[in-house]
C-alpha cells in the first residue's frame, strides 16, 4: 500500500515538474518575441521614418528620432558671394579639401550660382563635381523608402533630377518649389509619377516658371489642381499652422534671406514635434533634421500654402 502511495505522490511530482518547465518555456518565449517586436519597430522607425510620418504628419510630444533640438546643431546661414570674394572662398575650399580641388582648377567652366551655392552647402559638393559631365536628363523615380513615407523629404540637386534644365537654370539650383510640391504630392497622392523633374516639366511648360523671378506663388494654388490637389493661402499664425499640420495638411513657404536663403526658397512644414515645427528643406539634409521655433521662421516666411485633396 505505501509502494503504491508512493508511486503516485512520484507521478504527480513529475506532471507538477512538467507543468512548470512548461510555464517557465512559455513565459520565456514570450519575453522572446516581445523583444523581437520591439527591435523591429525600432528597425522600422529608423529605416522608412514610420515615427517621423505616423499617420500623415506628426505630432509628438518629444524629439522624434533622428532630429536634433536647433541650439544643438551647428547651422550657418548661407552667405551670397560673386566675384573675387567667391573664387577665393573656393580656392580656401580647395586648400582644405581635395574634393574641392578638380572644381577650382575648373572654376570658369561653372555657373557662378552653383558655385555660391556650394560654397554655402557642403552637402552639394557630390551634385556639383559631377555637373561638368553629367547629361540634363531625369535618371529615377522615388525609391522604395520614399514611396513607403507620409512624406518624405526630396532635394532638388538629388542627381536622379537635379540636372534637369528648369528655366534658365537647373532643378538643383532653382527647383526649390517644384521639389516642395513634388513631396507634397507623394504625400497626398501618393502619385509616384511626380517627380521634381515631372513637377518642373509641367511649371514651365504651363507658365509658371517666370524669368528673372522663378517660380510663380500661383502654382501653388492654381498649377496644384492640374495634380488633383488643392492649396490654400494661409495667414502667417502660429495657431493656424498649426491646425493645417495637426489635420495632416503639409504647408509650403516661400522664404526670404535668412536661414535658408539668401535670396529666396521655399520650404515644406512637415508636421510639429516637442512644440516646434519640422521642415523639409529641398536643399539641405542637416536642416531638415532640426526642429525650429516658430519666432525662428516666423519674419524668415514671406507666404504660405496649405494643401489638402
Amino acid at each position: 500500500m505505501d509502494s503504491e502511495i508512493r508511486r503516485k505522490r512520484k507521478i504527480e511530482e513529475r506532471k507538477r515538474k512538467r507543468r512548470w518547465r512548461k510555464k517557465v518555456f512559455n513565459t520565456v518565449k514570450l519575453v522572446m518575441v516581445s523583444i523581437v517586436l520591439v527591435c523591429f519597430v525600432r528597425f522600422l522607425v529608423t529605416q522608412t521614418g514610420l515615427l517621423h510620418h505616423a499617420g500623415g504628419l506628426v505630432n509628438e510630444e518629444n524629439v522624434p528620432a533622428g532630429y536634433m533640438e536647433r541650439s544643438d546643431v551647428s547651422l550657418q546661414a548661407p552667405v551670397a558671394r560673386t566675384g573675387s570674394q567667391l573664387k577665393e572662398q573656393m580656392k580656401k575650399l580647395a586648400k582644405k579639401d581635395s574634393g574641392y580641388r578638380k572644381i577650382y582648377e575648373n572654376y570658369d567652366a561653372y555657373p557662378e550660382q552653383l558655385l555660391s551655392a556650394l560654397c554655402s552647402n557642403p552637402e552639394m559638393l557630390s551634385y556639383v563635381q559631377g555637373y561638368l559631365d553629367a547629361r540634363p536628363l531625369a535618371s529615377g523615380g522615388f525609391t522604395g523608402k520614399e514611396k513607403r513615407q507620409q512624406l518624405p523629404l526630396l532635394i532638388q540637386w538629388d542627381k536622379r533630377w537635379g540636372y534637369v534644365p528648369y528655366g534658365n537654370s537647373r532643378i538643383g539650383m532653382s527647383g526649390c518649389a517644384p521639389t516642395c510640391l513634388s513631396m507634397v504630392l507623394l504625400a497626398l497622392t501618393g502619385n509616384t509619377k511626380a517627380t521634381p523633374d515631372q513637377v518642373a516639366e509641367y511649371a514651365e511648360n504651363a507658365g509658371y516658371y517666370q524669368e528673372g523671378t522663378g517660380t510663380s506663388w500661383s502654382l501653388m494654388t492654381e498649377g496644384c489642381e492640374h495634380f488633383g490637389i488643392h492649396g490654400t493661402e494661409i495667414s502667417l499664425d502660429e495657431n493656424v499652422i498649426k491646425q493645417h499640420l495637426e489635420k495632416g495638411e503639409p504647408i509650403i513657404c516661400s522664404m526670404r534671406p535668412g536661414d535658408f536663403t539668401t535670396e529666396g526658397h521655399f520650404i515644406v512644414l512637415a508636421g510639429e514635434a516637442d512644440g516646434k515645427i519640422m521642415v523639409n528643406d529641398p536643399n539641405s539634409r542637416k536642416r531638415s533634421r532640426v526642429l525650429w521655433d516658430y519666432d525662428t521662421l516666423e519674419p524668415q516666411i514671406k507666404n504660405l500654402w496649405a494643401f489638402s485633396k
